[in-house]
C-alpha cells in the first residue's frame, strides 16, 4: 500500500489543480496563459500541481484604473439609519399616523374653486344644565346568574 502512497497524492494533486485552473476567470489566471498552465499541471507531476496552486493563492490581479474620478468619500462619521434624515424622510409614507406627534391633516384635499364662506360651521351644541337632566333610577334587579 506505502508504493502507491506517492502515485495516489500526484493524481489528487493533479485533478485538484486541474479542476482550479479550469475553473479560474482568464482574467485572473496568474503570469502564464491559462493553456500553458493546464499543460504544466498535466505533464509535469508534482511540482506542476504545486506551483499552480502556490501562484494561484498568492497572485493579486492588476486592476486597470479607473477613467473616472473617484468616489465621493463622507468627511465625517458615516450616520446610524436612525439619524439620518435622507434615510427618516423615505419612512415618512410608512408612518402610522396614531402614534404620530404631528397633528391630523385632512385627506380630502381643498378645492381653490370653492370658497371658505361656504363651509357651514358647525352648530354649538346647547349646554345640559344639571338641573333638567334627570338620572334614572336604578331599579334593574341583580343579575341572576353564576358569581364569584
Amino acid at each position: 500500500m506505502a508504493r502507491y502512497l506517492p502515485f495516489l497524492i500526484s493524481l489528487f494533486l493533479t485533478i485538484y489543480a486541474l479542476f482550479s485552473c479550469i475553473q479560474t476567470r482568464d482574467e485572473d489566471v496568474p503570469y502564464l496563459p491559462k493553456l500553458v498552465w493546464i499543460l504544466l499541471i498535466v505533464f509535469v507531476p508534482f511540482a506542476g500541481p504545486i506551483v499552480w496552486l502556490l501562484m494561484a493563492r498568492y497572485y493579486v490581479p492588476q486592476q486597470p484604473a479607473k477613467a473616472g474620478p473617484a468616489p465621493k468619500r463622507p468627511t465625517g462619521r458615516p450616520l446610524a439609519p436612525d439619524d439620518d434624515p435622507d434615510f427618516l424622510a423615505t419612512l415618512e409614507p410608512f408612518r402610522d399616523p396614531r402614534l404620530s406627534n404631528h397633528p391630523a391633516t385632512d385627506d380630502k384635499p381643498e378645492h381653490p374653486d370653492t370658497p371658505a364662506a361656504a363651509a357651514e360651521p358647525d352648530p354649538e351644541p346647547d349646554p345640559i344644565k344639571p338641573a333638567d337632566s334627570e338620572t334614572p333610577a336604578d331599579d334593574a334587579k341583580p343579575e341572576d346568574g353564576p358569581r364569584g
